[in-house]
Formats: structure tokens, C-alpha cells, sequence
């Protein structure tokens, strides 16, 4: 049985004018929305960032944004 933090959640937003669902493990989501707020940022803010930026899914790009910010420190 997974643990809490190992949750898959699924959360919605509208990026570059057209609504989108990201599924991530709810650590990956703690950590992102704590990446957002140390940035002063909105997540949705610094979702579009990573979606102009990206080459493959959504999802995947923002669990390595957060592993690179991690990794950063």
C-alpha cells in the first residue's frame, strides 16, 4: 500500500488559454507549490513557464523542475 506522500493527485489549470490536468505524487505537489511560494509565484504562474519550456509531458517536466530545485540547494 502506497504511503500518504506517494498519492497520485490530479489538479487542473488553464495554461496559454486552454485547461490542463497535471497527475503527480502529492510529495512532488508539497514540494512544487513550496518551490512557488519561496519564488513568490503562483503555481499556475510557473506551470506556463515550464510549459513553454518543455519537450515531453507536462507532469514529467514539472517533477524534474522540482528535482532540479531540489538539487539546486
Amino acid at each position: 500500500m502506497p504511503r500518504d506522500d506517494e498519492d497520485l493527485l490530479r489538479r487542473s489549470f488553464r495554461i496559454a488559454g486552454h485547461q490542463t490536468s497535471l497527475s503527480m505524487e502529492r510529495i512532488f505537489w508539497d514540494e512544487f507549490r513550496r518551490i512557488a511560494q519561496e519564488d513568490g509565484r503562483s503555481m499556475t504562474d510557473v506551470i506556463s513557464e515550464i510549459d513553454a519550456q518543455r519537450g515531453g509531458g507536462l507532469s514529467r517536466a514539472v517533477r524534474v523542475y522540482v528535482l532540479k530545485r531540489l538539487r539546486s540547494k
